[in-house]
C-alpha cells in the first residue's frame, strides 16, 4: 500500500528577549500524531461490517509500520481493501501532491472533500477521499484486489464506504 509521508508543523509560542510572546515552529511528530484521531479503535466492529470488510483483518499503519504524523488502519475481504488515513495536513496537501490526479469535488451525506485517483494506478484499482477535519483530514483509500470477482468501481466502493463510515469521523 503507498502512503503519504508528512510532517506535522505544530505552532509554539516562545517569548524574546523582552518577554514578549513569539511565534515559533517545532516538529514534534509524535506528540501530534498521539492526538490524532485512531480510526483502529474509533471505528466500531459494526460500521465495519456495515462496509462490508473483516473487522478481524485489521492491520495497523502502512503495512503494519506505523507512520509519524499518520494513524492508518485498513480491513479487506476477498474483494477489496479498505484503508482510513487520519493526518494533521490539510486537503491542499492532497492536491497539490505530484502523483494524485484526476480531482473532483464529492459530497458524501453533509461532508464536501475530494476524490482523486494515483497516476502510479494504471489498473484502475484505487480509489480515494478526502475530507476535512478539525485536526486536518480523514481519507478514505480503496483498492479493489486484481483476483476479486466482484468488479465494482473503486470509486462506487469508496462513496459507500464514506457514507457509512463518516459518521464516526472526527469533527
Amino acid at each position: 500500500m503507498a502512503v503519504l509521508g508528512g510532517m506535522l508543523l505544530v505552532a509554539a509560542c516562545g517569548t524574546d528577549s523582552a518577554g514578549k510572546a513569539t511565534p515559533s515552529t517545532s516538529t514534534d511528530t509524535s506528540t501530534a500524531t498521539a492526538a490524532l484521531w485512531d480510526p483502529c479503535t474509533a471505528i466500531p466492529d459494526s460500521v465495519l461490517l456495515k462496509v462490508g470488510v473483516e473487522p478481524s483483518s485489521k492491520e495497523s499503519g502502512a503495512a503494519g509500520v506505523e507512520e509519524p504524523g499518520w494513524k492508518i488502519c485498513s480491513w479487506d475481504n476477498s474483494d477489496f481493501n479498505i484503508a482510513v488515513f487520519s493526518t494533521g495536513i490539510d486537503v491542499d496537501e492532497f492536491t497539490s501532491k505530484s502523483g494524485n490526479v484526476d480531482f473532483a469535488d464529492v459530497r458524501v451525506g453533509e461532508r464536501s472533500g475530494v476524490r482523486y485517483h494515483r497516476s502510479s494506478d494504471k489498473g484502475g484499482y484505487i480509489c480515494d477521499l478526502v475530507f476535512p477535519v478539525e485536526q486536518g483530514t480523514v481519507s478514505v483509500m480503496v483498492s479493489n484486489r486484481v483476483s476479486s470477482k466482484n468488479k465494482v468501481d473503486p470509486c462506487v466502493r469508496a462513496d459507500a464506504a464514506a457514507a457509512t463510515l463518516l459518521p464516526v469521523f472526527p469533527g
